[in-house]
């Protein structure tokens, strides 16, 4: 049941009022134009030493890029000028868990309370700190409090139940996800991280019943879909988990975003003006292509076919499946499967192995199988081989779940964190950077060179598109409706000329 309701800092969560100046700015950071955005930054700080709003968006642009040591200083600087201001604190104490600075992050979600004693977003934060550092009963006793803020908050109810589960008390836990479900019958989180913790309890029953009262209240969710086909599976209900996967190939995939949290209503506040026209065209478009059918679903669905010998549906969808990343290993063994159920245990024993060759440390698998038959006196054939594969292919299974249980989630993220800087840039940006400065460059060339501004200006990461013109702000060249018209464009001047 891992956690990944992060709290992220965005300029959107400086609290002040929204002005011309940031504007552009935020315009500048979509466009990856980070040092021309810092460059206004630094004059909205010159001008006036005490704009906390600025600072700490020069402070946010540091951290997107991992230089933590000195985004800390702009957040504490900002605290300094306002030692009531909740946010600063809240974006130093992200710095303390990204830094993998415990104490420091700890100081500062403290701060944060100071600052705002009701904060959900220090109280959760406070108590997932206190999680990583193995202290339980603090988390506790701060999620309690949380609580006592908002009882009806389905996030710090599934976060408490995490808590309970890591200390054994899987009763707690249960009482905590049913309560969430109480509140929010229609919530897939709290349904599914109940039906795990059933599960883990031995009450398949009563995860079946949880999942299909979650689907009653969402019956389009695939994911709720998806996982009770896979507890029918694990049942060995084939038939009925083959009703429900066929449902779940083709179901409209719901976005991992919960509704009601910070990010699903900064986007719901965005949906007006011409950027929320925008996003319906693009949606609308999306809708007038086929549906792509879900490829996880489809290997569920081949999972549920085999064993009711329906082969030759079997083999058609294992032939379309994209055969990249670890599906590849998984469709080779699902051929295995329907080779074995029609007792053709060499064509299955090509099959298992060519899937454990693409999995890790599969050729050490091979190994002890090859060990195996060669100890067997009379050799393996038939069943007995086929079974060799399938004790295989469990062990390794249970090894990973073992491993996952005692994984620490700092350790984890830490590695996610990596993982993303490798593929390119601080946070798994660099990639997506890229993508917008290619984007750019080409609305640039075919606008003659002047800039995003002549066909879709204004604020991209605000998703407040203008259209036409050179507009940024609703009045375009006819500035004269709106206030801050001018300002905007002398602005906007100012840096042509820096760089002319």
């Amino acid at each position: 049941m891992a956690n990944t309701d992060e709290w992220m800092p965005n300029v959107e969560q400086v609290s002040g009022d929204q002005s011309q100046a940031m504007n552009y700015v935020r315009s500048l950071m979509s466009e990856g134009r980070t040092d021309e955005a810092r460059a206004e930054l630094q004059n909205l700080i010159d001008q006036d030493p005490n704009n906390t709003r600025a600072i700490m968006a020069y402070g946010m642009s540091l951290q997107r890029e991992r230089r933590l040591e000195e985004a800390a200083e702009y957040f504490e600087r900002a605290m300094e000028v306002d030692p009531s201001n909740g946010t600063a604190a809240l974006l130093a104490a992200s710095i303390g868990v990204q830094g993998d600075n415990p104490e420091y992050a700890e100081a500062n979600y403290h701060k944060a309370l100071s600052a705002n004693p009701t904060s959900l977003q220090a109280m959760t934060g406070l108590a997932r700190l206190h999680q990583r550092n193995k202290k339980p009963e603090e988390a506790v006793e701060v999620l309690k409090k949380a609580l006592e803020v908002d009882p009806q908050s389905e996030r710090v109810r599934q976060q408490l139940a995490m808590v309970y589960v890591n200390m054994g008390n899987e009763a707690e836990a249960k009482t905590q996800l049913e309560h969430a479900l109480t509140v929010k019958p229609e919530d897939q989180r709290s349904a599914m991280m109940l039906a795990s913790l059933n599960n883990r309890m031995g009450k398949p029953d009563e995860a079946m019943k949880a999942l299909e009262k979650a689907l009653a209240a969402s019956p389009d969710d695939a994911r709720l879909m998806m996982a009770i086909g896979r507890t029918k599976l694990a049942a060995k209900d084939y038939a009925g988990a083959e009703k429900v996967l066929r449902r779940a190939v083709n179901a409209k995939r719901t976005p991992r975003r919960r509704e009601g949290g910070p990010m699903a209503q900064r986007m719901q506040q965005r949906q007006g003006g011409q950027g929320g026209q925008i996003r319906e065209r693009i949606e609308q478009a999306r809708g007038n292509r086929p549906p792509r059918p879900n490829t996880t679903a489809q290997l569920a669905l081949v999972q549920a076919l085999i064993p009711q010998k329906k082969l030759t549906e079997a083999r058609e969808i294992l032939a379309k499946v994209p055969r990249n990343g670890r599906a590849s290993m998984i469709v080779q063994r699902m051929y295995g499967d329907a080779y074995a159920v029609e007792g053709k245990a060499e064509a299955a024993e090509q099959s298992y192995r060519a899937a454990l060759l693409k999995s890790p440390e599969g050729e050490e698998s091979l190994k002890k199988i090859d060990a195996a038959k060669a100890d067997a006196k009379d050799g393996l054939k038939g069943d007995a081989l086929v079974k060799l594969y399938k004790d295989e292919f469990t062990s390794r299974m249970e090894n990973r779940r073992e491993e996952a249980g005692n994984r620490d989630r700092g350790d984890m993220v830490k590695r996610l964190r990596e993982r993303r800087e490798e593929r390119g840039g601080a946070g798994g940006r660099g990639q997506m950077r890229e993508r917008i400065r290619e984007r750019v460059q080409q609305a640039r060339e075919q606008n003659g060179g002047e800039g995003f501004q002549g066909g879709m200006g204004g604020n991209m990461q605000g998703g407040n598109f203008q259209q036409g013109g050179n507009n940024f702000g609703q009045g375009g060249d006819n500035a004269g409706g709106n206030a801050g018209g001018g300002f905007l464009r002398a602005m906007m001047q100012r840096r042509r000329n820096q760089q002319n």
